[in-house]
Parts: C-alpha cells; structure tokens; sequence
C-alpha cells in the first residue's frame, strides 16, 4: 500500500539522471525539447502519460506500455492542481521537461546506430522494395517540403549506387550513414 499523503509525508519521486541528455549533440538536445514543447497541449510545461508516450515515438521510440508505465510509477507527478491531501493513481501524473529529457537522453544516448540506419533506410522504402531510388527520394523530398531538380536526385543516386542498378540498398544506405557518424 503506498504511503498515505496525509501523514504529511510526499512521496518519493524521483528525479532520472540527466548526464547521457547533456552528453548529446546540441540537435539530439533540441529534438527533445522540441517532441516535449509540441505535445505539451496546453502549454503547462507538463505532459500526461499519453503525450509522454507521443513525445517518445515523435523521438522514435514506440515503446510497449510495459515499458514506459515504469517511467510513470518512478518519475511522474501529480498534476499542480492534484489536491495535496489525496494520493494521485500512477495514470493521472504528469512529467516535467527536466524528467522527460533524463528519460529521453537516456533512452537516445543507448541507441543502436545501425539499426537506427535501417530504420531510417525504412522511411525511404516503405513498401520494401529493397532499394531507394529517385522516386524515393522525391517523395520524401515533397514531404519534408523541400524540392531538389531531377538531376540532383539522379546524381544522388548514381554516387552511392555502388552495383549500378538504379537505387541504393539497405546495406549501401547503412555504409553511406554509418561513415557521415564517423566524419
């Protein structure tokens, strides 16, 4: 049974560590903030257990609600409205900025690179056609806003195509990621 709030004791919440957050690039850093700020709905500077869940898979990470209903129990708080004289179910709290970037830092700091790379070579082929080619990258390019000519496209493609057969495969993509991380 969980410690009553009216014996004039508050439970124990805890704060994660924030060291792997401030261990990230500066656009790791602001990716983060950036999925908190835009789930933040009413702009409190809290997020309930649901954008919390949204944040992460805006980061990429769509984890089970085994796993993240831990980060509730040990991390969250009662809203700042929860009476103080009533115990607050692990459902109704809510996470700070400064815990979910502990929470997010971590989770992005212990990130495998290539399968980041494969799952990011998955954007770009989502039918699983087995290579990327100039479609492809057109299409993506149309839904990030951006536009590039056709022979940029082209040219993209012949540069990393490494067998010439008019698109890059998923292990070419990895190559090509993996050496832009190491530069």
């Amino acid at each position: 049974m969980m410690a009553s709030r009216t014996a004039g004791k508050e439970p124990g919440y805890q704060q994660p560590s924030r060291d792997e957050f401030h261990r990230l690039t500066e656009d790791q850093r602001n990716q983060i903030t950036e999925a908190f700020t835009v789930f933040d709905a009413d702009k409190d500077a809290r997020i309930d257990y649901h954008e919390f869940r949204f944040s992460l898979r805006a980061l990429g990470f769509d984890l089970p609600k085994q796993e993240t209903f831990p980060y509730l129990t040990k991390f969250a708080q009662p809203p700042t409205a929860w009476p103080r004289e009533k115990e607050c179910a692990p459902i109704w709290r809510e996470f700070s900025l400064p815990v979910f970037q502990g929470i997010a830092g971590k989770l992005m700091a212990e990130r495998d690179p290539d399968a980041e790379c494969r799952r990011a070579y998955r954007l770009f082929d989502p039918e699983g056609k087995g290579m990327i080619t100039v479609e492809d990258l057109r299409r993506v390019m149309k839904e990030i806003g951006q536009s590039m000519e056709e022979t940029e496209l082209a040219a993209m493609i012949r540069e990393f195509d490494a067998e010439g057969k008019g698109g890059v495969n998923e292990e070419e993509f990895v190559k090509i990621m993996m050496a832009k991380r190491q530069a």
